[in-house]
C-alpha cells in the first residue's frame, strides 16, 4: 500500500532572483517503510519535506497521502488532515514549556476532543513503550534534549498517525541521545509506523531500510540497506562523498 506518492514536485522561490528549491522531484513511499532523504546543504531536503507537510505549497506537480492531495484542501480541512494523518519530529522539538510532558503529548486528542479516559490509556502506553513514564509530570525546561525528544516522538505518534516527518531529528542531540532516539524510531517502523526523515548524519540514515538523496533540488540517486547495516552505512558515506562530503572524515566513523 502507498502511503506518499510525490509527483513531480517542484518549487520555485519567486524574487528579484527567482530560486528553485525543488525540480521534478518524484519518488514513493509504501506502508512501514523507513527512508531518509539525504543532500548537501541548499539542495531542497527541508523545502521538500515542508511541502509534504502543508507547510509550504509546491509550484507544480502535487503530493498525496493515502491517495489523498492536501495541497487542494481548504485550510479547515488541511489543518485537520495534517493533525489526524501526520505526526511531526524537528530537531527543535518544539514542544510548549507551560506545559507538562503529559500534556504536550495528548495535545493532538485533545484538539480532536477524544475522552479523557481513553486519552489516559493511550498516554500511559506511549509513555511505556518510549521509556518517559517517570517523566510525565516534568515541565520541559527540566528535561534532558533526548528525554525532549522522546517527548517530542511520544507526541507525534499518538494519534496513530499515517505517516511520521522527522526533521533532523537527532540535530541538537549528543551522540548517545542520538542513539536512542534512532532505535526508538526504527522500533516504531518495525511495529509498523511509516516515516519519512531529512537528515545529514549518515549514522542515523544508516538506520533507515532507503536512503534518497537529492541535489539541487533533483532525484540524485537512492541506495536500500539490506541486512547489512555497516556496509550500507559505507555506501551513504561514499554516495555523501559524490555529492560533495568529506569521505576522510566521515569513514572514520564506525557503528
Amino acid at each position: 500500500m502507498t502511503i506518499l506518492d510525490v509527483k513531480y514536485l517542484s518549487k520555485i522561490y519567486e524574487g528579484q532572483v527567482p530560486r528553485q528549491a525543488l525540480d521534478n522531484v518524484r519518488f514513493s513511499l509504501r506502508a512501514e517503510e523507513f527512508v531518509g532523504i539525504m543532500g548537501p546543504s541548499g539542495s531542497g531536503k527541508t523545502t521538500l519535506l515542508n511541502v509534504i507537510a502543508t507547510i509550504d505549497e509546491p509550484t507544480s506537480g502535487e503530493i498525496r497521502i493515502n491517495g489523498v492531495n492536501p495541497h487542494q484542501l481548504g485550510r479547515t480541512e488541511t489543518a485537520l488532515f495534517r493533525r489526524r494523518e501526520l505526526g511531526f519530529v524537528f530537531q527543535q522539538f518544539n514542544l510548549l514549556d507551560a506545559m507538562t510532558v503529559a500534556e504536550n503529548i495528548v495535545l493532538p486528542l485533545s484538539l480532536d476532543g477524544v475522552p479523557v479516559g481513553e486519552m489516559e490509556q493511550k498516554l500511559n502506553d506511549i509513555a511505556l513503550k518510549l521509556g518517559i513514564s517517570d517523566i510525565l509530570d516534568r515541565r520541559i525546561y527540566e528535561l534532558s534534549g533526548g528525554q525532549m525528544q522522546r517527548t517530542a516522538i511520544a507526541r507525534a505518534i499518538i494519534h496513530k498517525p499515517s505517516l511520521i516527518l522527522a526533521d533532523e531529528p537527532t540535530g541538537n542531540l549528543d551522540s548517545k541521545a542520538s542513539d536512542d532516539v534512532m532505535r526508538t524510531l526504527r522500533t516504531l517502523n518495525e511495529e509498523g509506523a511509516t516515516i519519512l526523515m531529512v537528515t545529514h548524519d549518515p549514522v542515523a540514515a544508516s538506520f533507515c531500510k532507503r536512503v534518497i538523496f537529492i541535489k539541487d533540488g533533483r532525484f540524485y540517486n537512492e541506495i536500500y540497506r539490506g541486512d547489512n547495516r555497516q556496509g550500507f552505512f559505507q555506501r551513504i558515506i561514499d554516495m555523501l562523498s559524490l555529492l560533495g562530503g568529506d569521505r576522510r572524515v566521515l569513514s572514520t566513523i564506525r557503528l
